[in-house]
């Protein structure tokens, strides 16, 4: 019985006339939405042209050309550092090569002097003769075998004062990475005997640390013959293997830049320099994603500066955009107290467009309000009366039933006395009697039976009433444990008729969980009461959100129903179909009821004997309704 005040408050208000008369003189007390936002867009673009010019100018300089400067830098510091400890290197060479001991022949005097250097300054002396066999290894004890030695140097550079230093070679004794620095001892104008330093690569390791390479750049140390000899990340894993193919390849010279990539596989942006004691090359690379991190850096402190300026713009905009943003939240509200059904009062916020709509919601707000008065005392009034109607029908039913009683009791009254009387003047029996008592009998079950089905009726308007008037109350409903309950419940009469009913994913909603159990039980068990003959039964009900509505659908293939019929089978007592199952036709007229009071809407399309699809729109969150008639 609520249906009437659902179906008629869902109707567009008709606009009062007044309601499109332009604003007067009075009523223009601000400037339009159009001049606010023209302020607000001067003093937002403004700050940010001024910062735009500013930023060009400073992107006169490239910040690439300084990085690339660094890195030729930092390899020339590096390569010189190379030689400076080589340079120390050579000078200890000369001093020892100079030892009274090896000028004597005394090798146990010359091993003791070599100790005394490796002591201090830890650099391990050898000394062969000129075939290669080692006399003094400082990494034997004196008076061990000695090995001969395999490795080959420059010996036409071995002009006295001037040594030489080998590729990188790993230590017959030792087995660690290392180089030499050989220098030649002269006995009578010709070499005698060849002294050696033993340097390990951790010494070449220490000149880079020393550097303080910065962590974008990757140093590495190179050979003559192209392997690495020592570099600044991860020298544990590739000092001893080739370089670069493109390392090698373009650093020829003796400095200069390149592109390429590192051993590890990161392009990089290079630069060397040559050791000119060793011929070494130093190689300083930096990662190209780092080459550009001084950019960025810069560009953030600009970033800085723009939002110092937008900040400053925000604030200078801010008194404009507060005349446009507060109307427009006031508006918001209004508009949510008319959808409440509350009161809504004009504005008068200066802004024009905004108090011209603010009248027109209060204008709204005040006609809703009052045809909602009157729809809803309708409303109370057609459901007094259903139950009026109801409750005095069934007074009148309740005495045509006693006098049906009474009637069956006459009517053997009747038909034995006209026995008594036939048998005292000795008439027989005619078929006319028996006509007439099997008349009397039809009309007697005809009435019987109208009775039945007015009470039947009656019943059904005073459960619709009655449901008209119970109050929903919103929670948060879980649908699909709501729909498992209803598949448990109807299981037997599901069995029954060799049917299945099955749910896929149903999104919860808020909204009143008895109304929408009543919903779709009657669905369901209206989808199981009209199956086909002969095939079997499948009920699917599925669900999904569409924007601020849930839509379900209840999909069977059983009879179908006719297309005359579709647009009816809602109306009340209306049914489609061969009757052959019991029921009054009230059960979609109260589902479309409870639909309309949860604020949605039910559809149907159908196909005669194929089967039927039942679609429920509900609002994802429902207020209630004494939250939408709160004042």
């Amino acid at each position: 019985m609520h249906l009437a005040l659902s179906e008629t408050a869902s109707k567009p208000v008709p606009p009062d006339p007044g309601f499109d008369a332009p604003p007067t003189d009075a009523e223009r007390t601000g400037r339009t939405v159009r001049a606010h936002l023209a302020l607000f867009t001067v003093a937002l673009v403004l700050p940010a042209l001024l910062f735009t010019a500013f930023m060009l100018g400073q992107f006169a300089a490239t910040e690439r050309k300084r990085l690339e400067s660094e890195a030729s830098d930092i390899a020339h510091t590096v390569a010189v550092a190379v030689d400076r400890d080589l340079t120390g290197l050579f000078a200890s060479l000369d001093v020892l090569s100079t030892s009274a001991h090896l000028q004597n022949g005394d090798f146990a005097g010359f091993y003791n002097q070599a100790a005394e250097l490796l002591r201090r300054q830890g650099i391990v002396t050898l000394l062969t003769d000129t075939t290669g066999q080692q006399l003094v290894n400082l990494r034997l004890p004196w008076g061990s075998p000695l090995p001969k030695t395999h490795v080959n140097w420059d010996v036409p550079a071995l002009t006295p004062g001037r040594p030489v230093v080998t590729d990188l070679i790993v230590g017959q004794v030792t087995g660690i990475q290392q180089f030499l620095a050989v220098a030649s001892v002269d006995r009578n104008g010709a070499p005698a005997y060849y002294l050696l330093f033993s340097v390990p690569v951790e010494r070449l390791q220490r000149i880079i640390r020393e550097a303080e390479i910065p962590p974008s750049y990757t140093v590495s140390i190179v050979d003559r013959k192209g392997l690495i000899m020592a570099r600044s990340t991860r020298a544990e894993e590739f000092v001893g293997r080739p370089a670069t193919d493109d390392l090698q390849r373009n650093t020829a010279g003796r400095q200069g830049t390149w592109s390429g990539s590192t051993i590890d596989g990161t392009p990089v942006f290079g630069a060397y320099a040559r050791s000119s004691l060793s011929d070494f090359r130093v190689a300083a690379g930096i990662r190209f994603s780092d080459l550009k991190t001084p950019l960025w850096r810069s560009l953030g402190l600009f970033g800085l500066l723009f939002s110092a300026l937008v900040a400053l713009s925000l604030l200078l905009a801010l008194v404009v955009g507060k005349r446009i943003t507060e109307p427009m939240r006031s508006l918001a509200a209004q508009a949510a107290r008319l959808g409440r059904g509350a009161p809504v009062t004009p504005l008068s916020s200066g802004l024009a467009e905004a108090d011209a709509v603010s009248r027109e919601l209060a204008a709204a707000s005040a006609s809703l309000r009052e045809r909602e008065a009157d729809l809803r005392e309708a409303n109370n009034e057609i459901q007094r009366f259903a139950y009026i109607v109801s409750h005095d029908l069934r007074s009148p039913l309740v005495n045509i039933m006693g006098f049906t009683t009474e009637l069956e009791t006459l009517r053997q009254d009747v038909f034995e006395r006209v026995q008594e009387l036939r048998a005292a003047v000795g008439a027989p029996e005619t078929a006319k009697d028996g006509e007439l008592d099997r008349d009397f009998t039809e009309a007697i079950g005809f009435i019987k039976a109208s009775i039945s089905k007015m009470d039947r009726l009656i019943n059904a308007i005073l459960r619709l009433s009655r449901e008209g008037r119970r109050d929903f109350r919103p929670e948060r409903v879980d649908m699909e444990a709501l729909v498992a309950s209803i598949q448990a419940s109807l299981a037997h009469q599901a069995d029954r008729a060799g049917a299945t009913v099955t749910a896929g994913r149903l999104p919860a909603l808020i909204s009143d969980r008895l109304a929408l159990e009543q919903i779709f039980s009657n669905l369901v068990d209206n989808a199981l009461k009209y199956l086909r003959a002969g095939v079997p039964g499948r009920i699917e009900i599925s669900g999904r959100a569409n924007g601020a509505m849930v839509v379900y659908e209840v999909r069977d293939n059983g009879r179908g129903i006719d297309p005359n019929d579709v647009g009816r089978v809602f109306d009340l007592f209306r049914r489609s179909g061969v009757q052959d199952r019991p029921g009054e036709g009230i059960g979609l007229a109260h589902v479309r009821t409870l639909v309309r009071r949860l604020g949605g809407t039910i559809g149907l399309t159908s196909v005669l004997g194929r089967g039927s699809t039942f679609t429920v729109s509900l609002p994802r969150r429902w207020i209630g309704e004494k939250q939408g008639k709160a004042a």
